[in-house]
């Protein structure tokens, strides 16, 4: 448990304390936004994977991988541009399953709120909790978001889904910590589901 969060804190401490609010210094399983994908999978393993598209636009795409590669997370999945040959990443975001473990979620959350919020100096910080429409409210979301001055984000969450969810969608309660880039919450926000 130790050397789960120190690796943890290694993975959230950046660098230099000068370059604290810079969303680039912040990592997930050694990776970060701005990355080529490339230097982490080959073009092969990329390009074997479903890709993720949204309703409302291709720009971008999502690419999930559950890998021995992975020392923290049980998923790591990253936001690309759809057509971008160099597989540039614009976001990261590392799950860990918590299947019917509420309270052991949050106190993993805490810990990580904790950490990021001693690695930041200027950040607006937002808690709160979502209930799901997916299924009127029964799933839940405890949720900490980071935005920096540029718009670029940290969000570390919780998950619970009820039963129905859980069948219907094949959704599993858990951790999940993200790292965008403000083009991709720009892109969300504005065009990924309309």
């Amino acid at each position: 448990m130790k050397r789960f969060l120190i690796i943890l804190i290694l993975i959230f401490i950046p660098q230099t304390p000068s370059q604290a609010d810079d969303i680039r210094d912040f990592q997930i399983e050694g990776m970060s936004v701005g990355d080529s994908l490339l230097d982490y999978f080959s073009e092969e393993e990329i390009n074997k994977k479903k890709k993720a598209d949204y309703p409302g636009s291709k720009k971008f795409s999502r690419v999930s991988f559950s890998s021995p590669k992975s020392e923290i997370y049980d998923l790591v999945e990253f936001h690309i541009k759809t057509e971008d040959k160099n597989y540039i990443i614009y976001a990261v975001m590392g799950d860990m399953h918590f299947e019917n473990d509420f309270k052991g979620c949050m106190k993993k959350k805490k810990e990580i709120v904790s950490d990021i919020e001693s690695s930041l100096t200027n950040f607006k910080k937002k808690s709160y909790e979502s209930k799901y429409k997916m299924d009127d409210g029964k799933s839940i979301a405890e949720i900490t978001d980071f935005r920096f001055v540029d718009e670029s984000s940290i969000r570390v969450f919780c998950a619970k889904f009820s039963k129905i969810s859980k069948t219907k969608r094949d959704l599993e309660d858990g951790l999940s910590v993200s790292i965008a880039s403000k083009e991709i919450n720009d892109w969300i926000s504005n065009e990924a589901y309309k």
